[in-house]
C-alpha cells in the first residue's frame, strides 16, 4: 500500500506516465479485439450467499479499515463440495461484534446453492478480522480454520466433525498484539502433519498513526513511515500444540512489511517452501531444505524486486508454471502504476520479471491489485490468471481523472503459447463489476467440471462468480487425501500424462490475498476423454501411480489406495 506522493510520481515520472497512457488507453483497446469462448456469470443473487463486508470508515483513515479481507474455499464437512468461508471485520477496538460484522461460513449442497452455517457451526472470531488459513492441523479428516486480525489477536478453531471449537489458548499459539495479515498452514518439517506460517505487516496503532496528505486530503497512511514486523512459523508439535520456531528457523532474520504469501514446492525437491509478499520491501523466497529450516532466496533468485530493481507494493502472490517449461513461475500483484510482476522461472532458481514480455503488464498498471489466482478457466491444460482489484485511497477520484477506488477485476486467458491476454471486458458480465476487490479465492462450486470463484470486497458484498465457458475441455476432479502425508495432502504435486503432453499441479497451502483456495485439483485435459498416467508425489512417501482415469468425474483417492468415484456434496466420505 503506497500514497501517490508528489516523490513517488517524481521518481517514477517516465514509468508512470507511459503506464498511464498505455495501461489504460492499451487495455481498451486490447479488450475491444480481444475474442475468447471463457466467459462469467455473477451467481451472488442466487447462490445463497449474502455477505457484506463491514470496514467501520472513519474520518481518521486508520489503516486497516481499508485492506481487508479475505476469503477461503474448503470442503468443511466431508463431503466433496467447496465451501465458503468470509472473513469479516467490524469496528476496531470493539469488545464485541456485532450481528452483521461476523466472520460468516456457508455450506455448498454441491450444485452452488449455499446455507448460512455460522451460528450451527459455532464460527466465532474476535477482533478486527483480515485473513483465513485452512488445513486440517490434528490430521483427523476435518479441514480447520486459523483466522488473523488486526489486533494479533489470532484464533485457532478445531474442526469437531461440523462444529468449531477455540483451542487458541491451549495450542500454545500466543498472541502479541502485532498486526497479522495473511497465514497458511504446510509441513515443513517433513513428519506428517501441519505446521503454520504467519505473516505480520508493521508496527502500527492509534498512538503512532501518521497523518497523509495528497493535495490537501488526508489519506490513508504509507506503510514506509513504520517499522515492519517479521513474520512467524509455529512448528506443529502433533499432540494438539505448537511451538514457536521463528528464529529457528530462519524466518524471524528479517522484519520486512508482509501482505500475502504463498506456500509450494518452488524448486521442486519435495519439500514446502514459502514466498512472501512484502509492502515496499524486497519479496521473499523462502526455500526449505525438507527440515523446516530456510533461506531467502528471492535476491539472488531474482524474484525480490520489479524488472527494474525496485521494491514495489506487493499485495499478493501465486505459483504455477504458466509457461509449460517444468520449472515453478510466481506471480505477484502490485499497487497502481506497478505491474502484476511475474516471475519465469528460467532455469532451476533463476527467475526473469516477464510481465511485459508476456502480454500482463499493460493492463495490470492501469488497477491497484491485490488477490490473484492462476486456474484453468477453460479445461484446456494451461492455467489462466484471475486479479482483483481496489484502490486503497476512498476519495482518489478527486486526484485523478482516471483512477477510481472501485475497479474493475481483470482476467488473462493463457495462449498456450507463453503469452496472455486481457479478455475482462469480453467473458461475461461478472467481470464488469466494479467493487474495492480484495481477496479472491477458486473452486467448482456448482460441480460441472468447471472453476468458478469468489471475491471479497472490502465494504462491500462478496460476489459468487460461476464459469459458464461453452466451447471447454474434458477434465477430471482430485481430492486428494493424505495417511503419511498430512490428511489435505498440502505439498502434495501430481503430473498427469495425457497422450504427449504432461501436466502438473501441485496443492498448495496459501495464495492469493488473505485467502485460500479449495484443495481438489481440476485437471483441465482438452479433447482427451481420460487421464493416461497419473503420478501422486506424496510428501514422505513414494510416489503413487494411477492408469486410466476418465475424465467427466472426480475422484477421491486415499494414499496408497485406488480411487474411489464421488459426487460432491452426496454425502459425507467416511
Amino acid at each position: 500500500m503506497k500514497s501517490e506522493y508528489f516523490l513517488f510520481f517524481l521518481l517514477f515520472a517516465v514509468v508512470i506516465s507511459n503506464g498511464c497512457k498505455s495501461g489504460t488507453n492499451g487495455n481498451q483497446a486490447t479488450a475491444k479485439k480481444a475474442e475468447t469462448n471463457i466467459r462469467f456469470s455473477d451467481f451472488t443473487n442466487k447462490s445463497g450467499v449474502n455477505f457484506r463486508h463491514i470496514p467501520t470508515y472513519t474520518p481518521d483513515k486508520f489503516m486497516p479499515q481499508v485492506l481487508g479481507s479475505g476469503v477461503a474455499t474448503a470442503d468443511f464437512n466431508r463431503d466433496g463440495a467447496p465451501d465458503i468461508l468470509l472473513v469479516n471485520s467490524g469496528a476496531i477496538d470493539a469488545k464485541e461484534r456485532s450481528e452483521e460484522a461476523k466472520t460468516r461460513l456457508y455450506i455448498n449442497d454441491g450444485k452452488g446453492i449455499f446455507a448460512d452455517k455460522t451460528n450451527d457451526w459455532n464460527l466465532t472470531s474476535v477482533g478486527y478480522g483480515f485473513g483465513v488459513a485452512v488445513g486440517d492441523f490434528d490430521n483427523d479428516g476435518w479441514t480447520d480454520v486459523f483466522l488473523t486480525n488486526y489486533e494479533g489477536n489470532n484464533r485457532l478453531l478445531r474442526n469437531a466433525n461440523g462444529k468449531f471449537e477455540d483451542v487458541t489458548e491451549r495450542s500454545g499459539i500466543r498472541s502479541d498484539n502485532s498486526w497479522t495479515t495473511s497465514a497458511g498452514f504446510g509441513d515443513f518439517d517433513g513428519d506428517g502433519d501441519l505446521d503454520l506460517f504467519v505473516v505480520r505487516y508493521v508496527v502500527y496503532n492509534r498512538e503512532t498513526a501518521q497523518k497523509s496528505y495528497h493535495n490537501n486530503l488526508m489519506t490513508y497512511s504509507a506503510p514506509y513511515l513504520y517499522q515492519g514486523i517479521s513474520d512467524q512459523l509455529w512448528r506443529n508439535d502433533g499432540n494438539g500444540k505448537f511451538t514457536d520456531v521463528s528464529k529457528e528457523s530462519g524466518i524471524a532474520s528479517a522484519s520486512l512489511k508482509g501482505l500475502a504469501l504463498a506456500i509450494g514446492d518452488v524448486d521442486l525437491d519435495g519439500d514446502t517452501d514459502v514466498y512472501v509478499a512484502n509492502d515496499t520491501n524486497p519479496n521473499q523466497l523462502w526455500i526449505n531444505d525438507g527440515k523446516g529450516n530456510f533461506k531467502d532466496m528471492a535476491k539472488l533468485a531474482g524474484c525480490a524486486y520489479s524488472e527494474g530493481g525496485r521494491e514495489e507494493g506487493s499485495m499478493g502472490a501465486d505459483f504455477t508454471d504458466f509457461d509449460n517449461n517444468n520449472l515453478i513461475d510466481i506471480a505477484v500483484p502490485n499497487f497502481q502504476e506497478e505491474s502484476t510482476a511475474l516471475y519465469s522461472q528460467e532455469s532451476p532458481m533463476l527467475f526473469r520479471e516477464v510481465s511485459d514480455a508476456v502480454g500482463i503488464g499493460q493492463a495490470a498498471r492501469a488497477r491497484l491489485k491485490f488477490g490473484l489466482d492462476f486456474f484453468d478457466a477453460d479445461n484446456d491444460s494451461d492455467e489462466d490468471l484471475i486479479v482483483v482489484n481496489g484502490h486503497i485511497e476512498d476519495n482518489i477520484e478527486q486526484n485523478s481523472d482516471s483512477v477510481t477506488f472501485a475497479q474493475q477485476n481483470t482476467l488473462y486467458e493463457n495462449l498456450g503459447n507463453g503469452k496472455f491476454t486481457d479478455i475482462s471486458d469480453v467473458s461475461g458480465e461478472a467481470l464488469k463489476d466494479k467493487q474495492v476487490s480484495r481477496g479472491v479465492a477458486v473452486a467448482d462450486f456448482n460441480s460441472d467440471g468447471l472453476l468458478d470463484f469468489v471475491v471479497s470486497n472490502n465494504g462491500g458484498t462478496a460476489q459468487i462468480v460461476l464459469n459458464e465457458t461453452e466451447k471447454k475441455g474434458n477434465c477430471a476432479g482430485l481430492w486428494l487425501e493424505g495417511e503419511k502425508t498430512n490428511r489435505n495432502a498440502i505439498g502434495v504435486r501430481v503430473v498427469a500424462k495425457v497422450g504427449d503432453k504432461k501436466i502438473e499441479r501441485q496443492i498448495m497451502g496459501a495464495q492469493s490475498y488473505l485467502s485460500v483456495s479449495d484443495f481438489r485439483i481440476n485437471l483441465g485435459l482438452g479433447e482427451a476423454q481420460k487421464i493416461d498416467e497419473l503420478t501422486i508425489y506424496w510428501l514422505g512417501a513414494e510416489p503413487q501411480t494411477i492408469k486410466d482415469l476418465q475424465s467427466g468425474k472426480f475422484y477421491y483417492i486415499k494414499q496408497g489406495k485406488e480411487p474411489q468415484i464421488f459426487v460432491a456434496g452426496e454425502k459425507q466420505i467416511p
